[in-house]
């Protein structure tokens, strides 16, 4: 049995009710879910700002779980942007799985170019920059910032994209489209990746395989304003993981 930590990066208890709901779907009963919300922040992530903020709420998150005793066997990082991600498996010595990177590689093993789809403007840009910098922006069509509301609309918007880039299939990210990815994909006529079951489906193949990120060193000077959770951690102070 593997033992996931889902953190939540933005401060909806609704979204991390709704990642919950499908980490336990995908993961099955045989796995122990355990999901958890950033303590500030933004309710939405909608610009580089939040973002960043986002990414320190994340190791505050990993940091307050960890300092209270969860010992998972790994992450997964739930926001399509996976804000913190590098931080965190520094952090936690542990891998970690995100939205992001999880769906683009699944959709990178198989053959042919694919779209990227997702909600709010701001992601256009950083989705780019998240694609560059895993290498795969021979392989992405498109990446598109959806405007429709109705799963048949984005289905047919999306399906239009993908033949007119020539895509093979659509990666359709974002939290707040986890509630309708089915709909979508029964509309769509192209294949739909979630890239949200993607992230639990990896996290469990890296919790198997028992594989440890090194940790960073302790962190021994002073610090201002972290929380105590978080300065334990970074100082290597919390039930002997490090």
């Amino acid at each position: 049995m593997a033992q996931l930590l889902v953190i939540n990066p933005n401060t909806s208890g609704e979204v991390s009710s709704v990642i919950e709901a499908l980490a336990r779907d995908e993961a099955g009963a045989e796995h122990e879910v355990r999901v958890v919300t950033a303590r500030f922040g933004f309710p939405y992530i909608a610009s580089r700002a939040a973002f960043a903020i986002a990414g320190h709420a994340v190791l505050d998150a990993a940091a307050e779980a960890l300092d209270a005793g969860a010992r998972p066997d790994a992450i997964v990082l739930g926001c399509f942007g996976d804000p913190g991600l590098d931080a965190l498996e520094e952090l936690a010595g542990l891998p970690v799985a995100g939205f992001a990177e999880a769906g683009l590689w699944e959709a990178a093993a198989e053959p042919g170019a694919f779209v990227v789809a997702t909600r709010g403007a701001i992601w256009r840009d950083m989705l780019h920059e998240i694609v560059g910098r895993l290498g795969l922006a021979d392989r992405v069509a498109a990446i598109a910032c959806l405007d429709e509301d109705e799963p048949a609309a984005i289905a047919r918007a999306l399906s239009s994209l993908a033949a007119a880039t020539g895509a093979s299939r659509v990666v359709l990210g974002g939290a707040g489209l986890i509630p309708i990815m089915d709909e979508v994909t029964r509309h769509a006529e192209i294949p739909i990746l979630d890239p949200h079951r993607a992230a639990i489906r990896k996290a469990l193949r890296l919790a198997a395989r028992k594989q440890r990120p090194a940790l960073a060193e302790p962190h021994r000077g002073a610090t201002e304003g972290l929380s105590p959770a978080l300065r334990r951690v970074l100082s290597g102070a919390f039930g002997g993981q490090r």
